[in-house]
């Protein structure tokens, strides 16, 4: 896709700039009338591409600090990107926290000589 690919014209009308100026916008605020040439940047085109989407979440401010600092390290992704990356691993792989209780309570002897006794009760 070419540069000119991208742009795209557009117009303001004197009725569209009079009508904001009326909703109490400032002259400053609202774009003077005439034909604008914009082109999309080349970050938004990759979001789109990408197929992300914008959201608003609450995090505990230790979670973010911590991706924040880990993104501080040379060579290190964003902090988003890195939070993105550990939500899909949980995702796609379920949590490996889990796997490892599981393990864990498999291979206790002890655990399991309570669990045999208390079926063995019932």
């Amino acid at each position: 896709m070419s540069k000119t690919d991208k742009e795209l014209i557009y117009t303001v009308t004197e009725e569209e700039y009079q009508a904001e100026l009326a909703q109490g916008f400032t002259e400053d605020e609202v774009m003077k009338p005439g034909t604008y040439k914009v082109r999309r940047s080349r970050w938004a085109e990759k979001i789109k591409n990408a197929k992300k989407v914008k959201v608003s979440i609450y995090l505990d401010g230790e979670v973010v600090e911590y991706f924040r600092l880990r993104a501080e390290q040379p060579n290190a992704a964003p902090y988003q990107t890195q939070i993105n990356n550990e939500l899909r691993k949980v995702m796609e792989n379920g949590s490996s926290d889990s796997a490892t209780v599981e393990c864990d309570i498999l291979n206790d002897k002890k655990f399991l000589k309570a669990l045999k006794k208390k079926l063995e009760a019932v």
